[in-house]
This record gives structure tokens, sequence and C-alpha cells, in this order.
């Protein structure tokens, strides 16, 4: 099973079609937040560089068991469903 999350914006992921890049056979799950990008919760007030700033200086403890180039989809998944990974697996699309 694929999950793709959207925390606001309808194009998070520049040319990104699932149906395309996917590949054949994946379940594919959606969550999208009807929160994030509301006049409440702008986008703009999320302090991305500080989150970014703060992992790259280790401030968060939660690490991913591995990181995955896109073209690698197939084999996180593959290794998800076979329980071989200890943690969360990250797909890095760009």
């Amino acid at each position: 099973m694929c999950q793709v999350c959207f925390l606001g914006g309808l194009g998070p992921v520049d040319d990104f079609n699932p149906i395309a890049d996917l590949p054949t056979g994946l379940q594919l799950t959606f969550f999208g937040s009807c929160v994030l990008g509301t006049e409440h919760y702008p986008v703009d007030d999320v302090p991305v560089a500080e989150l970014i700033a703060k992992a790259e200086a280790s401030v968060y403890s939660a690490r991913p068991a591995r990181v995955f180039r896109f073209d690698e989809v197939a084999e996180a998944r593959r290794l998800i469903e076979a329980n071989q990974l200890k943690g969360k697996a990250v797909v890095a699309v760009r």
C-alpha cells in the first residue's frame, strides 16, 4: 500500500502523476488536509526553514529507517510489506 499525504495546496510535487508514476498493482490511499492552507492556518505560516534547520541539527529524535529515491518506490513497498523495516520509510521526490 502507498500512502500519499497532501498538507495544503493542490500541486505539492511538480510533474507527479500517480497513475503513470506508481507501479502497477499498488494500492494508493490518500489523506488531504482540510485545515492547512486555510485562512486560519495559512501555508506561509509554517516555519519550513526552521523545521529543516532543526532536522539538520538533529534536534528531532525521529529518524526514518531508510530514505528511498522516487525510482525505488517498488523496493520500499516490498520491504514495508515484508515487515523488514524498523521504522518509517521516506521517499524523496526531489
